[in-house]
């Protein structure tokens, strides 16, 4: 699975996910990480399942968009309350181009997070 944009024949690559093959142990990965009782802070630890979960790729489509949502999920795990004040995915919508360079760096990179996390991290300061 490929994430390209462009014309045909001029299309440029963003990013190239694992083979299907390895996506059920991605996941299993990922989701015994996720549900583990690290002791993480938990702004730091969503902003590293939202990255994971989109770096696996698993669907065809949307996987943008369950990203935010384990990333909003482990906010509010952390929380342990009804009540939300922010929403990062609310902040990745608003700054959409932003937030698809800095994960195409990220993934085409050597994989160091560092400045994923201080994106992830400025984009949620800005909604407190």
């Amino acid at each position: 699975m490929q994430v390209v944009s462009g014309p045909v024949g001029r299309e440029n690559v963003h990013y190239e996910a694992p083979a299907d093959s390895k996506v059920p142990a991605e996941m299993q990965a990922f989701l015994d990480w996720c549900n583990a009782g690290q002791a993480l802070d938990p702004v730091l630890k969503a902003a590293i399942a939202h990255l994971w979960f989109i770096t696996i790729h698993s669907f065809e489509d949307g996987n943008g968009r369950m990203a935010r949502a384990i990333g909003d999920l482990v906010l509010a795990r952390s929380e342990q309350t009804d009540q939300r004040f922010y929403s990062p995915s609310t902040q990745i919508r608003q700054e959409r181009k932003d937030y698809y360079a800095i994960l195409e760096a990220t993934q085409k990179g050597d994989m160091n997070i560092t400045p994923w996390l201080r994106w992830f991290l400025g984009a949620l300061a800005v909604r407190l």
